[in-house]
């Protein structure tokens, strides 16, 4: 199963070491934030599963508190710095691990490890969709891409099936989890059956280049992330 992360750091000594994130593959990097409102921002708008904290004098601890305010399911916080004197405080802040610098890939591997013995949670798996008197309840993994159509959505499935729900493709995004990421204002794609994208046509491939997407230079941060998981 897939997760998703977010590195905080007004120094880029964490952006420094991604290519030992990368090595991990079921955790994926939603983006990297280097002042204290873009990194606000992301987690409020894109829900990461944890979050790589480097706490400096430019991004303090307080954050958290302020972070607080405004969601109330805090993600898994990974604080990092120099000093080990520092992790009392940060524990006091409410972080669940604690990572000393310089950082390593062991213990980069072993902050994964010990967030996947936490995460006990029950993640739905199956979305509702509502098609005239039908109800399909379709689990995520099996859809492939879904594409606006006026005020209904098509969901287009693995299996090369086509179902039709009476919604917006806005109302599903909601539903979804963060391995959908939208590329157009009328398609959105599960990244793990994304096989190629081609910067110069601005397309995004599926499901061994069978399918074939146009996507918007609106959503350029969104194919720089799909890009960095699959190369």
């Amino acid at each position: 199963m897939l997760n998703s992360y977010i590195i905080i750091d007004s120094t880029q000594t964490v952006e420094s070491h991604m290519s030992d994130f990368q090595q991990f593959v079921d955790f994926v990097c939603l983006g990297i934030f280097t002042d204290f409102d873009s990194a606000l921002n992301a987690i409020i708008e894109k829900k990461p599963q944890l979050v790589f904290f480097h706490f400096t004098d430019d991004i303090p601890l307080h954050f958290l508190l302020e972070l607080q305010r405004y969601i109330d399911d805090i993600p898994y916080v990974i604080a990092i710095n120099k000093e080990d004197k520092n992790a009392y405080k940060a524990i006091k802040y409410g972080v669940m691990d604690y990572i000393l610098l310089p950082l390593t890939v062991i213990e980069i591997r072993k902050a994964f490890m010990k967030y996947s013995m936490f995460s006990k949670k029950t993640v739905q798996e199956n979305l509702c969709i509502k098609t005239n008197s039908d109800y399909y309840f379709i689990p995520f993994d099996d859809i492939m891409y879904l594409m606006a159509d006026n005020n209904t959505t098509d969901f287009y499935l693995k299996n090369g099936k086509v179902v039709s729900g009476f919604k917006t493709l806005k109302f599903f995004q909601a539903q979804l989890p963060f391995y959908f990421f939208r590329i157009h204002n009328s398609y959105i794609v599960n990244i793990n059956y994304v096989s190629r994208i081609n910067t110069s046509k601005s397309d995004c491939y599926l499901f061994n280049n069978e399918y074939k997407l146009p996507y918007s230079r609106t959503y350029k941060e969104n194919i720089e992330t799909i890009i960095r998981r699959i190369v």
